[in-house]
């Protein structure tokens, strides 16, 4: 579950700098507000749910909290409820309320963030990523077959290339990519369907510095990761990969962990975050998180 530590690092920075947005803080700010998840507290009264308000300064607000710990050290009420929404939902409830604005962990941080600066933020991130046409189970075993990225991996094998992000995304966008599934227990089959089976398997992730959700070129390059546990292939959206990544406040990527290694951070995966969507969301993908694959 996600405490929103990368939003709070970067309103620590803008209280260190005086409490003052310049260009690259205020960047930041947009970026991890976007992408949040935030708590908010209601009572519900006469069988209607309120949000509770506040005024502070003349201005009539109401909280939002990072975690559940921060919501427990201001309400100590047992009749609050605790609702998480999406940034999407916040700026909607500013657009059609009288409400100030928000403020923030009002136990701790108590940053303010006024209705005209969220009303401004622009190019809302998608929430949803499904389509009524997904591929079928044998479709995606078909793709997974036939997954070849060599275009992708003679880029990312020319050191010169290291740090040129926009054109490995570039490439990223143009390739079918994997990630790895890992389980206690051996499959026969070909293809897993984990709605069957039930979930005996999980996202493979890089916990060196943090976490890192990690996507591979081929099979070959998931065969040099190290783990005691059986290893299966997923297809992945890459647009949808990345928005979690952000969502799940993670810290990002890892390509080829283990073998090539490239690092992608969250501070490039929220400067391109808008370009995966437009450039490498493939919808039809939407239920390929449902089956993994044994490796060829």
């Amino acid at each position: 579950m996600s405490n929103h530590k990368h939003l709070r690092v970067v309103i620590e920075d803008i209280y260190a700098n005086g409490n003052r947005l310049n260009e690259n803080l205020a960047l930041k700010l947009v970026n991890e507000f976007r992408y949040s998840n935030l708590y908010i507290a209601a009572k519900k009264e006469n069988d209607t749910l309120n949000f509770i308000t506040y005024e502070y300064n003349d201005m009539k607000l109401t909280a939002l909290f990072t975690d559940h710990d921060e919501f427990r050290k201001f309400h100590h009420e047992d009749d609050i409820q605790l609702l998480q929404n999406s940034f999407e939902l916040y700026q909607n409830i500013l657009k059609t309320t009288d409400f100030d604005g928000y403020i923030l962990n009002p136990a701790s941080e108590k940053y303010l963030f006024t209705k005209e600066f969220i009303l401004t933020i622009t190019n809302i991130p998608k929430t949803n990523f499904y389509t009524t046409d997904a591929y079928s189970a044998g479709e995606l075993l078909d793709i997974y077959r036939n997954v070849d990225n060599r275009y992708l991996e003679e880029y990312i094998s020319n050191p010169k290339n290291v740090g040129d992000y926009e054109m490995l995304f570039e490439r990223l966008a143009n390739s079918t990519i994997l990630t790895l599934m890992v389980s206690d227990m051996e499959f026969d089959n070909d293809i897993i369907d984990l709605r069957e089976i039930g979930p005996v398997a999980g996202m493979y992730t890089d916990k060196v510095g943090g976490i890192y959700v990690t996507i591979f070129s081929s099979t070959d390059r998931i065969r040099h990761v190290n783990t005691s546990k059986f290893k299966y292939a997923q297809l992945v959206n890459l647009a949808m990969l990345v928005n979690y990544v952000l969502v799940e406040d993670l810290d990002g990527i890892v390509l080829n962990p283990d073998s090539d290694n490239v690092l992608i951070p969250r501070s490039v995966l929220l400067r391109y975050s808008l370009g995966f969507e437009r450039y490498a969301n493939d919808a039809r993908l939407c239920e390929a998180l449902y089956y993994m694959f044994a490796l060829d």
